[in-house]
């Protein structure tokens, strides 16, 4: 159990990274809605056998190939009201970040496209790669599939990267509107989580239960300001304020001197113990789905483990 909350914690500080990067200079929200709107357009085509050249190359699917969502159907998978999806979505269309069509609405090609766009692609790509190394250096990362697809080395796979670091991500997302009912109010809790432990030592996991005692002891969580949060997720301080009292309310949270601390208590519940394994199966996909498409192994090759290189 140790190592499962060493894997949840730095799978929370890798998602909050990926939110970051998805997030640029945008508001939260919105770079969410556009993250959603992406996966729904493309799902059908990498669904499609007759399509998997776009689902495992470089080449974004044409326009006419994704699928339109409705806002309501993207508000339903946020957890966020109808009404504020769509008045989002408008103004996403005003800013030509997508596209309103009869069925819905399309972020387009020309978009993915874009200098911003493929940065940020390549800096989620960079991202997931290291976070890789380290899971699999520590010896986290088991049972993944064979890889069906053989790529070179050299070559960057970007779009297959972003596609299921995305979809990560959204997974994360829904399980925490479980417990917190809000995707913004996930992303507070998980910073205030990440802010308190990403100064711990990788061997200090707590004992191999799940209850508050075998968690790592609140005396060594590092309390976080509100004003750290808000920057770090690029949110007001007056939004942060609100959704930290709503969190303290739920006890989820608790005010100690120097800020905020999601305790130990909190940590025990069983609702956030099936956020935290529901997000190991959802780390654990992902990296089948790398593994799959044959990126592991690329990467392997341009870093191999200490383990890959002992004799057999």
């Amino acid at each position: 159990m140790g190592d499962m909350r060493l894997f949840g914690r730095l799978g929370t500080g890798f998602v909050l990274d990926i939110t970051a990067i998805v997030r640029g200079k945008r508001e939260l929200l919105d770079a969410l809605l556009l993250a959603a709107i992406v996966q729904a357009n493309t799902a059908a085509i990498i669904a499609d056998p007759e399509l998997q050249a776009f689902a495992v190359g470089e080449t974004a699917p044409p326009d006419e190939l994704r699928r339109p969502v409705s806002p309501e159907a993207v508000a339903h998978e946020l957890k966020i009201p109808a009404e504020e999806a769509r008045w989002r979505i408008r103004r996403l269309v005003r800013r030509k970040l997508c596209v309103k069509v009869d069925a819905g609405v399309i972020v387009p090609t020309r978009y993915l496209a874009t200098p911003d766009y493929l940065k940020s692609s390549f800096e989620g790509y960079e991202r997931l790669r290291e976070f890789y190394y380290q899971l699999r250096d520590l010896g986290l990362l088991l049972n993944l599939p064979p890889p069906t697809l053989e790529l070179s080395a050299e070559l960057a796979p970007l779009r297959v990267v972003a596609r299921l670091a995305t979809d990560y991500l959204l997974r994360v997302l829904e399980s925490l509107t479980g417990p917190v009912a809000d995707p913004i109010a996930g992303m507070v809790l998980l910073m205030i989580f990440n802010c308190n432990v990403e100064h711990l030592a990788l061997d200090v996991r707590g004992g191999r239960n799940l209850t508050t005692e075998d968690m790592v002891s609140d005396a060594l969580r590092r309390p976080v300001r509100m004003g750290t949060v808000a920057r770090r997720l690029g949110l007001p301080r007056g939004a942060v304020r609100r959704y930290a009292a709503d969190l303290v309310a739920r006890g989820y949270c608790a005010k100690v001197p120097g800020g905020l601390v999601a305790p130990a208590e909190a940590l025990a519940r069983p609702a956030f113990v099936a956020c935290v394994a529901g997000n190991l199966i959802n780390l654990q996909r992902m990296f089948a789905g790398l593994a799959h498409l044959g990126v592991l192994r690329a990467w392997d090759d341009l870093n191999p483990s200490a383990n890959l290189l002992e004799p057999a």
